[in-house]
């Protein structure tokens, strides 16, 4: 009991050992408080980052997206230059509806004694691309051949010969086919083919066996019925413009000169004393080809 009140006595009776008694717990409390002060301290010293030390990704995003870009636009110039590919491409070249006016030239090939050069045009409307109608015309400027001055000279006799004057006939024309070609391996030459069928009417003339002195052997002159055949091939140069070469078989009754015509026969007696003969004029032909309207217009889809 003594020791008990003794030591009760020392700790009342000692007023610094309960103000180090009460240390602790102040030094703990203001240690809390420096340490939350330290910590405010220790964030606001904390250093910022510098933006210019933070690697900016702008850059990079749009070259990833210029790129990806231009991945897309490759890949749709690369579709669009395959839908440009067509296995069968569209006709170059568009006759329908539209009128050709063809001016020309031809020469005979088949008469060894006689030839004829001609000068005409034709004038077609293309009811669709491959069957037109039209018209045609001509006049024809004849030259005697060597061989028919030889006959004379040679065998003492003179050939009966008609000279053709005028002609002109209705053409129906049918295309079986056309294509291209290339030319200097640098343009491309698109063509046809076309056959031509028709019907018309000639002017020929006789040329008289023995000299027309003082109008002792007038000539006398024919209209026949003429049938004809052909087959041209056309090349297109422009939109308009057109290059034509082919053949054409023209076939009538003719009527010549007799042969034992006395002097003084007027034409109307000797034609009716004529002697028919079948005639067969073949003729090569050129020709330039203007087209209206100019252009056309394709009306479907490639």
């Amino acid at each position: 009991m003594k020791r008990l009140a003794f030591g009760l006595f020392l700790v009342l009776g000692n007023p610094g050992f309960v103000a180090a008694a009460e240390a602790p717990a102040a030094d703990t409390g203001e240690t809390a408080d420096d340490k939350a002060t330290q910590a405010e301290s220790s964030a606001s010293e904390t250093p910022e980052a510098n933006a210019d030390e933070i690697p900016d990704l702008s850059d990079e995003v749009q070259e990833a997206a210029a790129q990806k870009t231009e991945a897309a636009a490759g890949a749709a110039a690369a579709q669009k230059s395959w839908e440009d590919i067509v296995v069968v491409p569209r006709r170059a070249f568009i006759k329908a509806k539209r009128v050709e006016l063809a001016p020309f030239s031809a020469i005979s090939i088949n008469d060894t004694l006689i030839r004829h050069y001609s000068f005409g045009g034709d004038l077609t409307f293309y009811l669709t691309d491959v069957f037109s109608v039209g018209v045609e015309g001509q006049y024809f400027i004849k030259e005697r051949s060597e061989r028919e001055s030889l006959i004379g000279e040679q065998f003492h006799r003179a050939p009966t010969l008609n000279k053709f004057k005028y002609s002109t006939s209705l053409v129906f024309g049918y295309v079986p086919g056309y294509g291209k070609f290339g030319l200097f391996n640098k343009y491309i030459v698109h063509w046809d083919l076309t056959l031509n069928a028709g019907i018309g009417v000639i002017w020929t003339e006789t040329i008289t066996i023995h000299p027309n002195v003082d109008n002792q052997y007038p000539p006398f002159g024919n209209l026949d019925i003429m049938p004809h055949l052909g087959i041209s091939t056309r090349m297109f140069l422009a939109n308009w413009l057109s290059l034509s070469i082919g053949i054409r078989d023209y076939i009538f009754d003719d009527k010549f000169e007799n042969l034992g015509r006395p002097a003084g026969q007027s034409a109307a007696l000797a034609k009716q004393n004529g002697q028919f003969a079948l005639t067969q004029n073949i003729m090569v032909f050129g020709s330039i080809g203007f087209y209206l309207p100019p252009s056309f217009q394709y009306k479907t889809p490639r």
